[in-house]
C-alpha cells in the first residue's frame, strides 16, 4: 500500500494485520481522488474507520488541511500513528482512539470530506449517515464517500444527505454523498 499522489507520493505505508480491518485497495483509492478531486487545500477530513490511514494520509498529501482519524482497533491506531510519524504530517493529523458511536455522539466540527470505510459486516452506514446529517458534521459543500460490500445498499436519501454517484469495483462499492439542494 502507497500514497498515490501528491507531496507524498509514492511513499509505502504500512499496514493492519489484523482481521478486523480491510486494506483499501490503491486502484480504489485512485478511483476515489479522481472523483473527488486530484488536489485541495484547507480543507478538513474525518476518516472513520481509519484503519492504516491510507484515505486520510492521501488526503493530506494531496493539501488537505487536517484530517481526525477515528478507529477503535489498538492495532489499526498504532499503525496509523506509525504512519503520520514516517511522513512527518503530525501537524496535519489528529488520531482518536474510539467507537463510532461515542465518537459521532461527541463531536461537534463540521468536516469537508468524510471517508466511511466500516468493516462490511457492520452494515451501519445508513446510520453514520443519519447522525452525520443530525449533528450537522458535513460542511455546506462536503462530501461523503462511503464504501461497502457490493451486495449491499445505503439509503440514496438520508436525512437531507443524497447519493449523486456510486461506482464497483471488484467487491466493493463506493457512495459519493452530499446536502441535498
Amino acid at each position: 500500500m502507497r500514497v498515490i499522489a501528491g507531496t507524498h507520493r509514492s511513499r509505502i505505508l504500512k499496514g493492519v494485520e489484523s482481521n478486523r480491518t480491510r486494506e483499501t485497495k490503491d486502484r480504489i483509492k485512485e478511483a476515489i481522488f479522481n472523483s473527488i478531486g486530484p488536489y485541495f487545500s484547507d480543507e478538513t477530513v474525518l476518516d472513520l474507520f481509519a484503519g492504516s490511514g491510507a484515505l486520510g494520509i492521501e488526503a493530506i498529501s494531496r493539501g488537505v488541511k487536517k484530517c481526525t482519524f477515528v478507529d477503535s482497533c489498538k492495532e489499526a491506531i498504532d499503525v496509523i500513528t506509525d504512519n503520520i510519524l514516517s511522513l512527518k504530517i503530525q501537524s496535519n493529523s489528529s488520531i482518536v482512539y474510539n467507537s463510532y458511536v461515542p465518537f459521532l455522539h461527541s463531536e461537534s466540527t463540521p468536516y469537508d470530506i468524510i471517508f466511511l470505510d466500516p468493516p462490511y459486516k457492520l452494515e451501519v452506514l445508513d446510520e453514520i449517515i443519519g447522525e452525520i446529517a443530525k449533528r450537522k458534521l458535513l460542511t455546506k459543500h462536503g462530501i461523503i464517500v462511503a464504501l461497502y460490500d457490493k451486495n449491499n445498499t445505503i439509503n440514496p436519501q438520508n436525512n437531507g444527505i443524497i447519493e449523486y454517484k456510486q461506482k464497483t469495483t471488484g467487491v466493493t462499492t463506493v457512495s459519493y454523498l452530499k446536502w441535498g439542494i
